[in-house]
């Protein structure tokens, strides 16, 4: 009964953009030490919607440590470690993303995930048990991660885990929102004939670093694109940013085996291609 409970917040789509962690050490079934905090992004940069879940801001991390500063003090709690997370695949890609950026190399740990295990909302099985939860408090969570791991590993019945009445209705977070409404109309009239998106069928999928969706949406349509949601074979362009659709991307793959010359942009090639359309 010996691991490490992990859990890192973010700054905006970008697993990359950690701006929390907190680490919960146990051993022989005990917590035994917690590390935690502020970590500046590599760009200092947040979305509203990320603010809006956990309360951090740019100016509270300006002047943090990045992760690369402290990951000297990190890196003996994971390297070699189980590590476990409620939502894993988020916290170790967050991590592994993170160090890849900073060109360090990733630890050797292996992993496990309280939610695969569970099923059920963490602020869901701290009300359950009676455990306080500041949550989205890096911290927090990592330490009701570590609390839940540990009654997993007794081998106790499970109860049935209780929908918290007090939680907040979740929200959409506006990179990942579905592209709907006037938008979807183009404006061909106001756009400009010699942009390379004049009436070009454009989709959108993952998550972009510098625009939420719809921010790029407006930006393309404002060119004369005309934006879609779905890959077809008239789609003539797909901008594709980090985490996209899997589906989408076969799509497009088939479509042009059958020769029809879909167009991938991803975030950089778009960024200088829209450079040189607005100079």
């Amino acid at each position: 009964m010996e691991f490490t409970a992990i859990d890192f917040e973010t700054a905006h789509g970008a697993r990359w953009s950690i701006c929390q962690v907190g680490i919960v050490r146990v051993k022989n079934g005990v917590i035994i030490d917690r590390y935690e905090s502020l970590i500046r992004p590599p760009d200092n940069r947040y979305h509203a919607f990320n603010t809006t879940i956990h309360g951090i801001t740019a100016e509270m991390t300006a002047n943090a440590p990045s992760l690369f500063d402290i990951w000297d003090e990190m890196k003996p709690y994971i390297e070699g470690q189980l590590i476990v997370a409620h939502n894993a695949g988020f916290d170790v890609s967050a991590l592994e993303q993170t160090l890849e950026l900073y060109d360090l190399d990733i630890p050797t740990f292996d992993y496990d995930c309280t939610y695969k295990l569970t099923g059920a909302a963490l602020d869901d099985i701290c009300y359950t048990y009676g455990w306080e939860l500041k949550h989205h408090d890096a911290l927090a969570d990592a330490e009701a991660c570590a609390k839940m791991y540990i009654e997993l590993l007794s081998e106790k019945q499970l109860p049935v885990f209780e929908k918290n009445p007090f939680k907040k209705k979740k929200k959409t977070a506006p990179y990942r929102t579905q592209l709907s409404g006037e938008i979807l109309r183009p404006d061909f009239d106001n756009a400009d004939p010699d942009s390379p998106f004049y009436r070009q069928k454009v989709v959108i999928t993952g998550v972009f670093d510098a625009w939420d969706r719809l921010e790029l949406a407006t930006i393309l349509k404002g060119l004369g694109a005309k934006i879609n949601t779905n890959i077809s074979g008239q789609t003539n362009l797909v901008m594709v940013g980090e985490d996209p659709g899997p589906s989408k991307l076969q799509k497009v793959s088939s479509l042009n085996q059958q020769g029809k010359g879909i167009q991938i942009l991803k975030e950089q090639e778009l960024k200088e291609i829209l450079s040189i359309v607005n100079s």
